[in-house]
């Protein structure tokens, strides 16, 4: 009874020592100052890489115009393109990149981005480090109706837009009348989503 007393009151005192009194050294503390900080690497996307759909292509820096809303096209087949007026991927805000959905002859870098699932992630490769997103959805809407507010609209989030062109082609010049979306989040180094 005497022995059961004294453990148990040993155990209060320990639970009411602070945390870095109980813990041992490989416990880290836990708070705002010791969440791991995101730091953006330098330079400019260079590679985009999706195993899933087996899609690892350059990345080429178009201008976003906003005569007209035009967004310009990669000059390559294979190749997406980021555009540089949208947010560096991985910073806040979304980055914004277009890839081909077929070219002349045959399917292009983003053929298979509608089978993309919720979950799957998409590597962003700079010169100094990589950087990983996990999709959050993949919709696809008509070219009458594309989610331009969410595209170009303010955003506390690291976010990344890939499209390309979907539906029906049309051979009066006006091509694709759909574009498939996916949208992705940065994971941080804590494993959350910027």
């Amino acid at each position: 009874m005497r022995r059961a007393f004294v453990l148990a009151t040993l155990g209060l005192l320990l639970c009411a020592l602070p945390a870095s009194a109980a813990s041992n050294k490989n416990t880290k503390p836990i708070g705002k100052h010791h969440t791991p900080i995101f730091l953006m690497p330098g330079g400019w996307p260079r590679t985009i890489s999706i195993p899933e759909i087996k899609v690892n292509a350059k990345i080429e820096h178009l201008a976003l115009t906003t005569q007209k809303g035009i967004l310009e096209a990669p000059f390559e087949w294979g190749d997406v393109a980021w555009y540089s007026l949208s947010a560096r991927p991985g910073n806040v805000g979304h980055a914004i990149m277009f890839g081909h959905l077929d070219s002349t002859c045959c399917p292009a870098v983003f053929w298979n981005l509608k089978k993309l699932k919720v979950g799957q992630r998409i590597w962003i490769h700079y010169k100094s480090k990589t950087l990983h997103f996990r999709i959050m959805w993949v919709k696809e809407y008509p070219n009458t109706h594309l989610p331009t507010k969410f595209m170009y609209g303010r955003t506390t989030q690291r976010g990344l837009i890939l499209y390309t062109c979907a539906g029906v082609f049309h051979y009066d010049g006006s091509g694709y009348d759909h574009k498939t979306f996916v949208y992705a989040r940065l994971v941080l180094p804590n494993g959350r989503l910027g």
